[in-house]
C-alpha cells in the first residue's frame, strides 16, 4: 500500500511540475505582456535586439534575445518581490549592511589635480547601504583620483567662461553625513562626506564659488530632509540648500511658506529594492513633499539635440497618480537633457543654468522665483558644449549641483567631461 501511495505521489509531482512548466512557458511566450521598466530596480529592461546578419553570424543576436527573454519575463517583478520577502523570513534584522566599498584616505588642503578618472565602469555609485529598521542610509567611499578629476572639470569650465558668467559649485552630502555619527560611518569603513567636500572645495580655482550646504542641513536635521527608502533628498532638504545658495550669491531667498505645498503619499524609492528588506519599508513608506513656484509652473523640455519634446510642469500637481516608485518624477518631469523655465513676473534678464543629475530636480523649482530664465542641463543626456551654451544664451550664473558620491563615479565624470572639453 505504501508503494502504491508513493507511486501516486510521484505521478502527482510529475503532473504538477509539468503543469507549472507549461504555464511558465505560456507566460514566457506572452510577448505583448512583457514589461519595459522594472519598478523594483528602477531601470529600463533589456530591449529586443535589432536583427542584422553580422550579429546573427557572430552569435551576439541570439545572446541578446536570450538576455531580453530573461530580463523581461512577465512575472519577473512579483518573483523578485517574493524572493526578497522570503529572505526576510530567515530572521528580523533591525540593523545590517548591504554591499560595501573601498575608500581612499581624504587629504587635507590643496593638491595637484588633473582630469584622470578611473576606468572602473562605475555607474550610479550606490556601493553600500546601512539599514536601520525601515531607513536605509547610502554610504560614501572617497576616491581621490575621481574627486580630483571632478574638481579639474569644474576649474576647466570656469576658465572657459571667465569674465562672462559666475560659476558656483554645490556638492550635496548624503543622508548618512547629516543623520549618523562619525563613529557609525567609520565603523563600516565609509568616508566622511563633509571631509571630502571640504577637500574638493579647497582645490577649486578662485573663479569658482563653493556653496557649502552641509552646515544648514545639519542645523535642520530634525526635519524631513532625505527619504528613508530612496537615495534622493526631499524638497525640504533642497530648499535649505537653495537658501544657502541665495546667501552665497547675495540675494534674498523666498520663504518656504510663500509656496503652495503638495504631498504625495506612498513613495518607495531605490533603496526599497536595493536593501532587500521590502516588508519594513513597505509598512512605513516615504511621502514626497513638493512646493509649487509662484511665478510660473510651466516648463519646456528638449531632447539631447535641442528639439522640443513637450511642455511639462515645474512641479506636477497630480503625482499622486504615479506608481509608488515614481513619485519623485513630480519635479521638472524627471531627468531630461534640457529644460527651460521662463518666469513672466520677472523682467530683469537674470538667468541661470543648473548642471545636474537627479539630485538637482527637487532644487530647481525654488529658483523659478529668483530668476527670469532658468535652464536645466542633465549632463548625462545632453549633447552640446556648455561654454557655448552659456555664451549663446547670455547666462549670468552657472551652478554645478551634484551629490557627493557622483563626484567619485567614473561614468558620471566621463559624461560631464563630454559637455565641458
Amino acid at each position: 500500500m505504501n508503494d502504491k501511495f508513493t507511486q501516486k505521489c510521484s505521478k502527482l509531482k510529475i503532473v504538477l511540475f509539468s503543469a507549472i512548466m507549461v504555464v511558465a512557458c505560456i507566460i514566457g511566450l506572452a510577448f505583448f505582456a512583457r514589461p519595459a521598466v522594472s519598478e523594483n530596480e528602477k531601470r529600463e529592461l533589456t530591449k529586443f535586439p535589432r536583427f542584422t546578419i553580422e550579429s546573427f553570424l557572430s552569435g551576439e543576436y541570439t545572446s541578446q534575445v536570450s538576455l531580453w527573454f530573461a530580463d523581461t519575463y512577465p512575472l519577473r517583478e512579483p518573483m523578485i518581490q517574493a524572493n526578497a520577502t522570503f529572505n526576510q523570513l530567515y530572521g528580523i534584522k533591525d540593523e545590517q549592511i548591504v554591499g560595501g566599498g573601498n575608500a581612499d584616505d581624504i587629504p587635507s588642503g590643496p593638491a595637484d589635480i588633473e582630469f584622470n578618472p578611473t576606468d572602473d565602469g562605475g555607474g550610479q555609485g550606490i556601493e553600500g547601504l546601512y539599514l536601520n529598521g525601515s531607513t536605509a542610509y547610502q554610504l560614501y567611499f572617497f576616491n581621490k583620483q575621481n574627486s580630483d578629476s571632478y574638481v579639474s572639470l569644474i576649474n576647466t569650465f570656469a576658465s572657459q567662461v571667465d569674465g562672462k558668467a559666475n560659476v558656483y559649485n554645490m556638492i550635496v552630502p548624503l543622508h548618512c553625513e547629516i543623520a549618523l555619527s562619525k563613529d557609525t560611518i567609520a565603523k563600516y569603513n565609509a568616508s566622511s562626506c563633509s571631509d571630502a567636500i571640504e577637500y574638493m572645495y579647497s582645490n577649486l580655482s578662485d573663479s569658482v564659488t563653493p556653496v557649502d550646504v552641509t552646515p544648514i542641513l545639519k542645523a535642520h536635521n530634525n526635519e524631513y530632509l532625505y527619504f528613508r527608502t530612496d537615495h534622493h533628498w526631499t524638497a525640504r532638504g533642497a530648499y535649505y540648500s537653495y537658501v544657502s545658495f541665495c546667501r552665497q550669491k547675495g540675494i534674498e531667498p523666498n520663504e518656504l511658506s510663500s509656496y503652495k505645498p503638495l504631498k504625495f503619499n506612498g513613495f518607495l524609492g531605490t533603496f526599497y529594492s536595493e536593501a532587500k528588506q521590502p516588508a519594513a519599508m513597505k509598512s512605513d513608506p516615504d511621502f514626497v513633499e513638493a512646493f509649487v513656484p509662484n511665478g510660473t509652473n510651466d516648463a519646456t523640455v528638449y531632447d539631447s539635440r535641442g528639439s522640443k519634446l513637450a511642455e511639462y510642469a515645474v512641479v506636477y500637481t497630480k503625482a499622486d497618480k504615479y506608481s509608488a516608485g515614481n513619485k519623485y518624477l513630480c519635479f521638472i518631469g524627471g531627468d531630461n537633457p534640457l529644460t527651460e523655465i521662463h518666469n513672466p513676473n520677472i523682467d530683469d534678464g537674470s538667468s541661470i543654468v543648473v548642471v545636474k543629475e537627479s539630485y538637482g530636480n527637487a532644487f530647481v523649482p525654488f529658483l523659478v522665483d529668483s530668476y527670469e530664465h532658468v535652464y536645466v542641463i542633465d549632463y548625462r543626456y545632453w549633447n552640446g558644449h556648455l561654454a557655448d551654451f552659456v555664451e549663446k544664451n547670455g547666462i549670468d550664473d552657472v551652478l554645478f549641483l551634484n551629490v557627493v558620491n557622483n563626484t567619485s563615479t567614473s561614468a558620471r565624470l566621463k559624461e560631464l567631461n563630454l559637455i565641458i572639453n
